[in-house]
């Protein structure tokens, strides 16, 4: 009974295993042949390789533009950025010197406390 169980589980698995690969199967049609589309005359590619330039055109003068644009703002947008350099730098040294004075009170406050404690136990 068990090993018909067993038999009947990984024909099951096997069986889902292949189903994808069977239904990804599909039907390639074979490619349409030169023959078939008419071949366009010069002048039709003359005008279609002119409407490509100048469609070229348009979009190389359309990035000059944004270009220009974007080459004006450049100065202020370097001076936020130093701006911003600049502030973090003071924030930083600001930081850093608090630092330096928390250390230099927790010391004198240390050396206070010594000298209370020193002056309570002598009578």
């Amino acid at each position: 009974m068990k090993t018909k169980l067993f038999l009947l589980t990984a024909l099951t698995i096997a069986g889902l295993d292949i189903c994808p690969f069977v239904v990804a199967q599909t039907d390639i049609s074979s490619t349409p042949t030169q023959s078939a589309q008419p071949s366009p005359s010069p002048r039709m590619q003359g005008m279609d390789e002119m409407a490509g330039m100048d469609s070229m055109k348009r979009m190389a003068d359309m990035c000059q533009e944004m270009m220009k644009g974007e080459k004006a703002a450049m100065p202020y947008i370097i001076g936020i950025i130093g701006a911003s350099v600049l502030f973090g730098l003071l924030l930083f040294i600001a930081l850093v010197l608090l630092f330096v004075l928390e250390i230099q009170w927790i010391k004198y406050w240390s050396r206070i406390l010594q000298q209370n404690g020193a002056a309570s136990r002598s009578p």
